[in-house]
């Protein structure tokens, strides 16, 4: 017999009343498999064609799931789950109410080998969009009896790496759009407006200022052989890539970003954010420390940090503190290390790293307020200093041969 879809209301231990679809043989069959979840039926109908995408919903299948839209969904989870709905009902609302289908699809299929008897966090762990990390924090929660509490945790610790993106992007955002403009009202200029002139010039036979040839010879070169100019840049930006990824090349690339003038302190304090952020989130959840360790390398992003909690999960191993290990290691300021510390002692270990996460976020908060504010007038002085030699270049010639006339 072919399945059907069903559109069911009932009612849970609490006396809400929930919704959802679900496929069965039969309406009996539903009505029973609604019985095992602990809820009473009330009402069942045919839902035909309900899970039919539009085009629209197809090509949303492929767009990538924010951290945002899985922060929501997790809230939302523990949220129902808190209020006596069981997890598979629970996963049948969001899998219909999620508006990123490719998070949707990913929900209903979790939900499909959750009623087929597999464990919520090895049904997440099939799918991509839930990430190791999750998926480990989850488990905890299955494994303590609390489950709705791990995925608070989840989404707290989701919201706060969103924040903190949200924080990178804004500070970038302004001077890439500046700087983007202004290299192309230079580039017009170059190319279009000063080649014009440089013709008009060598007509009349003026003798031209040191400033000026240096400026027509690069515009006229810049009109002619633009492409070797672009070329030149994509040709940069590809080997900044590569490097970046090729194994051999990559830690001394990660090293090069850490000493960077002013970025490399934003570099640093933000992957010291978002890793002592997911130490706090994976030991609070109930995580065992090494594996926590092994986890926050891997989210680091930084070669250079990545071994020093790496070492950190190396020397835990052994039995020694990490505060131990953290105040012999250079690239932790000591006062990571003393909080830590402290941590430990007290049994608060994941309330210290917390506090750490807060404190390199209001940190790179208060820089990222001082970069904006200085690079705002720097911006303009470029700008206008390209612009100025610009001008200088073509009316000093004119000056020159108004004086000559005189």
């Amino acid at each position: 017999m072919r399945s059907v879809r069903l559109k069911y209301k009932a009612r849970n231990p609490k006396g809400d009343t929930v919704s959802g679809f679900m496929d069965a043989d039969s309406q009996a069959q539903a009505a029973a498999i609604i019985r095992d979840r602990g809820l009473i039926p009330l009402s069942l109908e045919a839902a035909t064609g309900a899970r039919k995408l539009s085009f629209m919903d197809r090509l949303r299948m492929i767009s990538t799931v924010s951290l945002k839209d899985r922060a929501v969904m997790f809230r939302q989870l523990a949220t129902m789950i808190s209020s006596g709905i069981n997890l598979g009902s629970a996963l049948e609302i969001l899998g219909e109410q999620t508006k990123n289908q490719r998070l949707a699809a990913s929900i209903r299929e979790v939900k499909k080998q959750v009623d087929g008897g597999m464990s919520f966090s090895a049904a997440m762990r099939t799918q991509k969009v839930f990430s190791v990390l999750m998926v480990s924090i989850v488990r905890a929660g299955e494994e303590g009896g609390v489950l709705d509490s791990s995925l608070e945790r989840l989404a707290t610790f989701l919201e706060k790496q969103q924040e903190l993106r949200s924080k990178i992007y804004s500070a970038v955002s302004y001077p890439a759009v500046v700087v983007t403009f202004a290299l192309g009202v230079v580039y017009i200029l170059i190319t279009f407006i000063v080649p014009r002139f440089a013709q008009v010039f060598d007509s009349m036979g003026i003798e031209l200022p040191a400033i000026t040839t240096v400026t027509f010879k690069f515009a006229v070169w810049m009109s002619e052989k633009w492409y070797l100019f672009l070329a030149g840049v994509v040709t940069f930006i590809v080997l900044i890539i590569l490097f970046n990824r090729l194994k051999a090349t990559k830690p001394i690339m990660d090293r090069i970003k850490l000493k960077l003038p002013v970025v490399g302190d934003i570099f640093y304090k933000t992957i010291m954010a978002r890793t002592n952020r997911t130490l706090s989130a994976l030991v609070e959840a109930g995580v065992p420390i090494l594996m926590s360790l092994e986890m926050t390398s891997e989210v680091a992003g930084n070669y250079v940090i990545e071994k020093a909690y790496t070492d950190m999960r190396e020397a835990a191993r052994r039995g020694q503190a990490l505060g131990e290990t953290v105040a012999k290691t250079k690239v932790f300021p000591i006062m990571v290390a003393h909080m830590i510390t402290i941590g430990e002692q007290t049994g608060r270990l994941e309330e210290m790293l917390g506090k750490v996460a807060d404190w390199f976020e209001q940190e790179l908060d208060e820089k990222i307020k001082r970069l904006t504010a200085v690079i705002e007038p720097l911006l303009i002085i470029f700008v206008g200093g390209i612009v100025a030699l610009v001008a200088s270049a073509i009316f000093l010639p004119i000056v020159g041969a108004i004086q000559a006339m005189l």
